[in-house]
């Protein structure tokens, strides 16, 4: 069998859905689809704050709330085939003991997906070589690793000389020219969560270079120097389904691993710039779109004056007449309350977008002779980007 049925379906179901994904609540705060469908947007309002969280990290039960007011929306999530998650191989000896357990678990999710693996590999974007060295140590491979930064390269070479591991380490930009001599055709290439055009740039290698193997976990669609998705694959390219940078990011919005005090702090900025954002459409509305800067989490502790007075002297605006700070601040919590609740609709096609995008990245491989199995490697609160590509040379 091929993906390139479940992949038409697919981008028909976007296609027939897309005002309900396309509107981004942070820019237009009341989505057309409000006047389409009235009845969702209420009972979305209605949700306290216990369940926008437990929404948030239970996509079926969403499903479930919003299925009822919008006809078709129980046939998005696409059937893919996919295999049992594979068990975790034991850590041997303490050559990981020192990795965070959530990264330890999707590393060796990933490996025990492999499966027995014939001829070198070539572990691309690796960081530490974390991955490469345990792939190096139970699977008896000799691996390159491949990583830009020259402290990580330090850093890998010295944990695979300590743990007898068979592994080196390229010190070279994986965007580079350099990186493309590295894939040869008995080659068997591994990228656990290399983001955006890192993993793009390994697919066109390994395929240019006619590699035997590839296994891939994709991440981060929208870390590309295009403004507009660019489908690999032929049929991708023929479907043309428009997508911005801003709409890749839906595939990628799940925060399902984020501690609870991460999820916090990025509620309390989510209003402090909504608020700020007000001030700013009121003084200056020419300048309404422009980008608030980024600040440190620990500033967010000062208050909302002192976020506002910060981010507007980096961005040169000058107060003539104070604000009220306090009405300001409950806007802002206000739009929260309703960003929030409206981006679980959005929310809602995390899965299918990123279905979608990983589908035309096996539809590519497909076209240029390897089979492909798509399959989830590890349980989705170890990870939400648990798909994994594996493909072999025909």
């Amino acid at each position: 069998m091929t993906y390139a049925n479940p992949f038409t379906q697919l981008h028909r179901r976007l296609v027939a859905l897309e005002p309900l994904w396309r509107a981004n609540p942070f820019r237009t705060p009341t989505p057309p689809w409000t006047q389409a469908f009235p009845e969702l947007a209420q009972a979305l309002l209605a949700l306290s704050d216990d369940d926008v969280a437990q929404l948030e990290a239970e996509p079926t039960r969403l499903h479930a709330l919003c299925s009822p007011f919008v006809e078709g929306l129980e046939e998005l999530e696409l059937a893919v085939p996919q295999s049992d998650e594979p068990a975790s191989l034991a850590a041997p000896g303490r050559a990981f003991s020192h990795i965070p357990g959530r990264k330890w678990q999707q590393i060796q999710a990933f490996s025990a997906a492999l499966g027995p693996l014939n001829g070198p590999v070539l572990e691309w974007c690796a960081g530490k070589g974390h991955l490469g060295r345990l792939v190096a140590l139970t699977g008896q491979a000799r691996v390159t690793s491949l990583e830009w930064d020259p402290t990580l390269c330090q850093e890998g070479e010295r944990l695979a000389q300590r743990a007898h591991a068979k592994q080196r380490f390229v010190c070279a930009d994986a965007l580079g020219p350099e990186a493309t001599g590295l894939l040869t055709p008995k080659l068997h290439a591994i990228a656990l969560h290399a983001c955006g055009d890192l993993h793009r740039r390994l697919l066109e290698h390994a395929v240019l270079s006619q590699s035997q193997g590839l296994t891939l976990s994709p991440c981060c669609y929208h870390l590309t120097e295009a403004k507009h998705y660019q489908a690999l694959s032929q049929q991708g390219q023929r479907q043309a389904l428009a997508l911005s940078r801003d709409e890749l990011r839906i595939a990628v919005q799940e925060t399902a691993t984020a501690p609870q005090r991460v999820r916090r702090l990025r509620g309390l900025e989510m209003a402090y710039r909504l608020g700020l954002r007000t001030l700013i459409r009121e003084r200056w509305p020419t300048r309404v779109n422009e980008g608030i800067p980024s600040c440190p989490k620990a500033q967010l502790s000062d208050g909302f004056e002192t976020f506002c007075r910060w981010a507007m002297a980096r961005k040169g605006f000058v107060l003539e007449v104070v604000p009220d700070w306090a009405a300001l601040e409950a806007s802002g919590w206000q739009q929260w309350h309703q960003l929030r609740r409206f981006s679980l609709l959005r929310g809602l096609f995390a899965r299918p977008v990123e279905l979608y995008l990983v589908l035309d990245r096996v539809r590519f491989l497909e076209e240029q002779g390897y089979r492909v199995r798509l399959s989830r490697f590890t349980e989705r609160g170890v990870t939400p980007r648990n798909l994994l590509i594996q493909a072999e040379r025909i």
